[in-house]
Protein backbone atom coordinates (compact mmCIF):
# COMPACT_ATOMS: atom_id res chain seq x y z
CA UNK A 1 0.00 0.00 0.00
CA UNK A 2 0.95 3.75 -0.79
CA UNK A 3 1.38 5.70 2.99
CA UNK A 4 0.91 8.77 1.75
CA UNK A 5 3.84 11.57 2.94
CA UNK A 6 3.09 14.53 4.39
CA UNK A 7 6.30 16.83 4.28
CA UNK A 8 7.64 18.34 7.83
CA UNK A 9 6.46 21.51 7.24
CA UNK A 10 3.13 20.87 6.58
CA UNK A 11 2.94 18.48 9.62
CA UNK A 12 4.51 21.82 11.72
CA UNK A 13 1.54 23.92 10.23
CA UNK A 14 -1.39 21.46 10.47
CA UNK A 15 -0.33 21.32 13.99
CA UNK A 16 0.14 25.02 14.86
CA UNK A 17 -3.77 25.38 13.72
CA UNK A 18 -4.96 23.33 15.11
CA UNK A 19 -3.69 24.62 18.57
CA UNK A 20 -4.56 27.89 17.45
CA UNK A 21 -8.27 26.43 16.40
CA UNK A 22 -8.63 24.97 20.33
CA UNK A 23 -7.21 28.03 21.84
CA UNK A 24 -9.93 30.27 19.99
CA UNK A 25 -12.91 27.72 20.94
CA UNK A 26 -12.12 28.23 24.61
CA UNK A 27 -12.02 31.75 24.78
CA UNK A 28 -14.82 31.96 22.91
CA UNK A 29 -16.92 29.21 24.81
CA UNK A 30 -15.89 30.02 28.09
CA UNK A 31 -17.72 32.53 29.87
CA UNK A 32 -16.26 35.86 30.79
CA UNK A 33 -15.42 36.44 34.10
CA UNK A 34 -15.05 40.14 35.70
CA UNK A 35 -11.59 40.71 36.66
CA UNK A 36 -11.08 41.33 40.61
CA UNK A 37 -9.53 44.43 40.41
CA UNK A 38 -12.68 46.02 38.89
CA UNK A 39 -14.78 44.46 41.38
CA UNK A 40 -13.23 46.49 44.93
CA UNK A 41 -13.36 49.86 45.95
CA UNK A 42 -10.28 51.32 47.55
CA UNK A 43 -11.66 50.69 50.70
CA UNK A 44 -12.24 46.93 49.81
CA UNK A 45 -16.17 47.04 49.59
CA UNK A 46 -17.53 45.40 46.34
CA UNK A 47 -19.11 47.34 43.82
CA UNK A 48 -23.02 47.08 43.81
CA UNK A 49 -24.54 48.49 41.22
CA UNK A 50 -28.26 49.68 40.83
CA UNK A 51 -30.79 47.72 39.42
CA UNK A 52 -32.46 49.39 37.07
CA UNK A 53 -36.39 49.01 36.16
CA UNK A 54 -38.53 50.30 33.12
CA UNK A 55 -39.59 53.02 35.53
CA UNK A 56 -36.55 54.33 36.42
CA UNK A 57 -35.66 54.94 32.45
CA UNK A 58 -38.63 56.97 31.79
CA UNK A 59 -38.53 60.62 31.27
CA UNK A 60 -39.32 63.28 34.03
CA UNK A 61 -42.39 65.23 34.30
CA UNK A 62 -41.94 68.53 32.83
CA UNK A 63 -42.78 69.34 36.90
CA UNK A 64 -39.41 68.38 37.48
CA UNK A 65 -37.30 70.41 34.62
CA UNK A 66 -38.65 73.69 36.54
CA UNK A 67 -35.28 73.90 37.90
CA UNK A 68 -33.09 73.13 34.53
CA UNK A 69 -35.74 75.47 32.74
CA UNK A 70 -35.13 79.01 34.94
CA UNK A 71 -30.90 77.98 34.95
CA UNK A 72 -30.10 76.46 31.83
CA UNK A 73 -27.24 74.49 31.41
CA UNK A 74 -25.32 76.21 28.13
CA UNK A 75 -25.21 80.00 29.66
CA UNK A 76 -22.35 81.17 31.91
CA UNK A 77 -24.24 82.55 34.25
CA UNK A 78 -26.93 79.80 34.37
CA UNK A 79 -29.63 82.70 33.09
CA UNK A 80 -31.59 82.73 29.87
CA UNK A 81 -30.86 85.84 27.83
CA UNK A 82 -32.78 88.80 27.56
CA UNK A 83 -34.49 88.75 24.20
CA UNK A 84 -33.20 91.83 22.47
CA UNK A 85 -35.53 94.42 21.54
CA UNK A 86 -37.41 94.76 18.42
CA UNK A 87 -37.63 97.98 17.02
CA UNK A 88 -39.67 98.71 13.70
CA UNK A 89 -37.78 100.50 11.61
CA UNK A 90 -39.03 103.90 11.26
CA UNK A 91 -40.63 104.84 8.00
CA UNK A 92 -38.65 106.81 5.37
CA UNK A 93 -39.78 109.87 5.64
CA UNK A 94 -42.43 111.35 2.94
CA UNK A 95 -40.44 113.29 -0.19
CA UNK A 96 -41.75 116.72 -1.33
CA UNK A 97 -44.89 115.86 -3.93
CA UNK A 98 -45.36 119.26 -4.71
CA UNK A 99 -44.13 121.24 -7.51
CA UNK A 100 -43.63 125.28 -7.95
CA UNK A 101 -45.92 127.01 -10.35
CA UNK A 102 -45.71 130.38 -9.25
CA UNK A 103 -44.73 133.33 -6.60
CA UNK A 104 -46.48 135.87 -6.15
CA UNK A 105 -44.95 138.97 -3.69
CA UNK A 106 -46.89 141.44 -3.47
CA UNK A 107 -47.21 144.39 -0.18
CA UNK A 108 -44.84 142.67 1.70
CA UNK A 109 -45.85 139.17 1.81
CA UNK A 110 -45.14 136.36 -0.20
CA UNK A 111 -47.21 133.26 -1.35
CA UNK A 112 -45.77 130.02 -3.36
CA UNK A 113 -48.49 128.12 -5.79
CA UNK A 114 -47.70 124.67 -5.70
CA UNK A 115 -49.55 122.00 -7.58
CA UNK A 116 -50.14 118.48 -5.74
CA UNK A 117 -48.26 115.68 -7.14
CA UNK A 118 -50.22 113.25 -5.21
CA UNK A 119 -53.59 114.87 -5.49
CA UNK A 120 -56.03 117.47 -7.75
CA UNK A 121 -55.89 120.79 -7.11
CA UNK A 122 -53.29 123.54 -6.38
CA UNK A 123 -52.03 124.40 -2.76
CA UNK A 124 -51.09 128.09 -1.64
CA UNK A 125 -48.43 128.40 1.17
CA UNK A 126 -46.97 131.23 2.88
CA UNK A 127 -43.38 131.72 4.26
CA UNK A 128 -43.68 129.86 7.85
CA UNK A 129 -46.68 127.43 6.49
CA UNK A 130 -46.87 123.66 6.55
CA UNK A 131 -48.25 121.20 4.15
CA UNK A 132 -47.83 117.25 4.60
CA UNK A 133 -44.86 117.49 7.42
CA UNK A 134 -42.56 120.52 5.07
CA UNK A 135 -42.53 124.16 6.24
CA UNK A 136 -41.54 126.44 3.34
CA UNK A 137 -38.89 128.54 4.68
CA UNK A 138 -37.39 130.77 1.84
CA UNK A 139 -39.06 132.25 -1.04
CA UNK A 140 -38.03 133.60 -3.89
CA UNK A 141 -39.18 135.25 -7.38
CA UNK A 142 -37.76 131.42 -9.35
CA UNK A 143 -37.63 129.00 -6.02
CA UNK A 144 -38.98 128.26 -2.97
CA UNK A 145 -36.71 126.19 -0.16
CA UNK A 146 -38.85 123.59 2.72
CA UNK A 147 -37.64 121.56 5.58
CA UNK A 148 -38.54 118.91 7.84
CA UNK A 149 -38.57 118.71 11.81
CA UNK A 150 -35.88 115.57 11.16
CA UNK A 151 -33.53 118.41 9.14
CA UNK A 152 -34.72 117.15 5.48
CA UNK A 153 -34.57 120.19 3.10
CA UNK A 154 -35.62 120.59 -0.85
CA UNK A 155 -35.68 123.47 -3.21
CA UNK A 156 -38.15 123.84 -5.58
CA UNK A 157 -37.09 125.98 -8.89
CA UNK A 158 -39.57 127.81 -11.09
CA UNK A 159 -39.63 126.06 -14.42
CA UNK A 160 -38.49 128.59 -16.54
CA UNK A 161 -40.94 128.04 -19.18
CA UNK A 162 -44.12 128.90 -17.49
CA UNK A 163 -43.35 132.76 -18.36
CA UNK A 164 -43.87 134.06 -14.65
Amino acid sequence: MNKLRISRPTQVLFAANLVLAIAVSAVVLTPAQPATAHTAVANGDPVSLPEFTNASLDAPSLSQLVDLMERPVFYPDRRMPEPEAQTAPAPPPMPLRLKLEGVAIAAGSRVAVLRNLMGPGLVQLAEGESHDGWTLDALTSTSAEFSRKDGQTSELLLDPGTGH
